[in-house]
Parts: C-alpha cells; sequence; structure tokens
C-alpha cells in the first residue's frame, strides 16, 4: 500500500474494499481525533476512484492523479470555513466574500495541503461554512460531469456548518436528501457530536482512531 497518511491503513483497507466491490456511497463522515489524517485521507479515496489506472492506490501517474496532486481536477470540491472580510448577496459565489489577502492565503494553503495532506486550510476568522458555499456546491453536483469519474465533494470542519442557525447544514441536507448519481460526499470532522441527527444518520460512519506516538 502506498497511502500517505501514517497509522491508518485499516481505514484505508476498508475503502480499498468499498472501491473495489464497488459499493461507493452517497455520503461518508469521517470523524476522530485531531491530526490523524482524515482530510488526508478524503482526498486520496477521491483521487482513487478518479484514477484511470489503479485499482488499489491512485497511480500517481495518469492525468487524473496528476490534476488530485494540485487539487485541481473538476471532480473534486472542497469546502472549508470562510470569515466574511466582505459582504455578499446570497447568489454571490462564497469566494467573493474575502479579502484579496485571504483569497491568496487560500490558494497558496491549497497549493501546500496538495503536497501535505496534514496540512491545514485555516484562513483568520474562519468561524462558519458559508451558505454560499454550500449553495454553489449543489449547483456543481447537479451539472454534468466535465471528466469521466466520481463527483467528490469534501467537507473540512464540517462541524462549523452548525454555525449561525445551521442554515449551512440545513442546505447541505437537501442533497443529502437527493445526491445526484456518481456524487459521493465526504463530511470531516473531529466533533461528530457538534453535528445534527439528520446529517450524522445520512452519513457512513467512519472512525480515524487516534495514532501512536
Amino acid at each position: 500500500m502506498n497511502t500517505n497518511i501514517i497509522g491508518q491503513d485499516a481505514v484505508w483497507n476498508r475503502l480499498v474494499s468499498i472501491s473495489r466491490g464497488d459499493r461507493v456511497g452517497n455520503a461518508y463522515l469521517f470523524h476522530g481525533p485531531v491530526g490523524v489524517g482524515k482530510e488526508g485521507m478524503a482526498i486520496q479515496f477521491a483521487s482513487l476512484l478518479n484514477c484511470q489506472n489503479s485499482t488499489d492506490e491512485p497511480c500517481l501517474k495518469c492525468p487524473s492523479c496528476a490534476k488530485f496532486k494540485s487539487l485541481q481536477h473538476p471532480n473534486i470540491h472542497i469546502v472549508i470555513p470562510f470569515p466574511r472580510d466582505k459582504d455578499i448577496n446570497k447568489d454571490d459565489p462564497p469566494l467573493k466574500a474575502l479579502s484579496p489577502k485571504t483569497l491568496e492565503m487560500l490558494i497558496e494553503l491549497m497549493k501546500q495541503k496538495g503536497c501535505d495532506p496534514y496540512i491545514k486550510l485555516e484562513l483568520p476568522r474562519a468561524k462558519t461554512i458559508l451558505i454560499n458555499s454550500v449553495r454553489e456546491i449543489r449547483e456543481k453536483v447537479y451539472l454534468k460531469a466535465v471528466e469521466a469519474g466520481q463527483k467528490m465533494v469534501l467537507i473540512f470542519e464540517a462541524e462549523k456548518l452548525m454555525s449561525q442557525q445551521g442554515e449551512s447544514a440545513n442546505a447541505l441536507l437537501k442533497i443529502l436528501e437527493e445526491p445526484p448519481d456518481g456524487t459521493t460526499l465526504i463530511v470531516c470532522t473531529e466533533y461528530r457530536e457538534r453535528l445534527s441527527e439528520t446529517i450524522r444518520s445520512r452519513c457512513q460512519s467512519i472512525f480515524f482512531p487516534a495514532v501512536p506516538e
């Protein structure tokens, strides 16, 4: 196995078995303590499901894997908490909420995340996942795919869906209730108990245990 997530062989083997058996679900909840590789594993699983050559691990050589390495594949959509540096309307793209400085920081963090799965995509003052981010994802997953493969929506620090009366969580539920074919959502959190029971019940739970030093 060539996974670059340390100490999570059992989790990876389970995901490979899901992929190999063509039993990929609509939604997964990756949960466990800080620093155990949940986000990196979500990216790696997304890469595996879109790899053009492999069945047990991403080949790292095909065009699809190259795009996943830089997090530039059209089938991967990453959602993280954003600050509201600027006021935006309900129909605005979420990036419009960011100042040029914050946007520059996000671009740099995405580059680093592609190389190091343990990098946190953490922006200053980012306390909530904006409802605009969920609305944008809802639009994208129902569009015809640009490339073959599985569309993957990865939501990091998912407990922050529950901020501001949980409006982002409610918007996400509409996707979870009627997920489009060929789309998988992975919700990542260190605080599973902070997510609504409705979201938890619609996701297959995968626990990441602490890694011994």
